[in-house]
């Protein structure tokens, strides 16, 4: 099952209008607190979020001399790897909310 990809400012936006408990306000909080500590080391930072409801903050580091002007360009490459999306989504369930993933340049052969 392939996720919704949200930008992190969804984070900023999300229980603006209702009136939460404390607790609801604090967890969003430390999520936003989670999401800007990624985000200060580097990382490209993604909400995930299956239909399910089972949710993700990614964070996604790129390789040495890549740049990326906009995390939803890693969507490509995210979704060419299945495998890393659904062990997101299996360890969201356990209550692992927060994901990182470094990723690779492929080694070049020359022949």
């Amino acid at each position: 099952m392939t996720p919704i990809f949200l930008p992190h400012t969804t984070l900023d936006a999300i229980g603006i209008l209702d009136d939460a408990p404390p607790t609801v306000a604090m967890g969003r909080d430390r999520l936003r607190a989670l999401r800007d500590r990624a985000m200060a080391e580097g990382a490209h930072v993604l909400l995930l979020a299956w239909p399910s409801l089972d949710w993700v903050l990614l964070a996604v580091e790129v390789p040495p001399g890549v740049v990326i002007g906009d995390a939803q360009q890693l969507i490509p490459n995210l979704l060419a790897n299945p495998v890393a999306l659904d062990h997101m989504r299996s360890e969201s369930r356990k209550g692992q909310h927060l994901s990182w993933l470094s990723l690779t340049r492929a080694a070049t052969i020359q022949h």
